[in-house]
């Protein structure tokens, strides 16, 4: 059996449906974290940073649209017109190949009847510009039915002083919060029964009550519930240094210590 076949067969024996969760934050957020919080409800696997490559992607439908818009007068189903096949280059087909490549990557090496939500974290979020921000996310929908979106949250200053951030200008770094921030009230707005907001602080908070009021609300958010063995799992989890170099090990590697 060819590549090509033993690809298709593996996309055939997938469900049709997944359902989705993206977490929209920012580097040095604790977003690490909320992927391992993520991790540990049940049938749920979230995937770690991937360059965002959904942008570019989304851009590339956007060119095509423009370009097929264009040159469709142009006779593409003639052979031998100089546009031959651009009619199938629709919007919908760009959409259904997008969402099939993502969920493969989500999925990796981890069979298909293991696993219910998908998603990941991506910190990149601030490189979607202004102008095209209602189109980026009218394109998630489409691509992801239904998807859910994680808006993770974390002190302004403590984010700029973390061992990630410490060799960037401040502006810059201030810059891309703002326009993380920008984003989220977007959703917020737009989508409000699709979101939730978790703050670093109150997940990571010494008050076991706080702590424990996110992680459910995280839990019930995605999975529908939250009893008591899921969120003695969470809390370990919670213990657990997660990113490169947890518990604020970065800032000791970069002086040398």
């Amino acid at each position: 059996m060819s590549r090509t076949s033993r690809l298709r067969a593996r996309f055939a024996r997938r469900p049709k449906t997944y359902r989705y969760v993206f977490v929209v934050t920012y580097g040095r957020s604790g977003s690490t974290l909320v992927q391992g919080l993520l991790n540990t409800l049940p049938r749920t696997l979230v995937r770690g940073e991937n360059g965002f490559y959904l942008l570019p992607l989304f851009r590339a439908r956007a060119t095509a649209q423009a370009f097929r818009k264009i040159h469709l007068k142009h006779n593409p189903k003639a052979s031998h017109s100089a546009f031959y096949g651009l009619n199938d280059v629709t919007p919908r087909s760009f959409v259904e190949s997008t969402r099939e490549l993502v969920t493969g990557h989500l999925l990796g090496s981890v069979s298909s009847d293991q696993v219910d939500v998908l998603g990941f974290k991506e910190v990149l979020w601030h490189r979607i510009r202004p102008g095209e921000t209602e189109a980026f996310f009218d394109f998630m929908d489409r691509t992801f039915p239904g998807c859910l979106y994680v808006l993770n949250e974390r002190d302004q200053e403590a984010v700029v002083g973390s061992g990630f951030w410490q060799s960037h200008d401040r502006d810059e770094v201030l810059g891309a919060i703002r326009r993380v921030e920008e984003i989220q009230a977007e959703l917020r707005r737009t989508r409000p029964d699709r979101v939730i907001d978790l703050r670093y602080e109150l997940v990571t908070s010494d008050d076991q009550a706080v702590s424990d009021e996110q992680l459910r609300r995280l839990a019930t958010f995605v999975h529908g519930s939250c009893d008591d063995a899921l969120l003695a799992a969470l809390r370990e989890t919670r213990t657990t240094g997660h990113g490169p170099y947890p518990f604020g090990k970065s800032r000791g590697r970069r002086e040398g210590t």
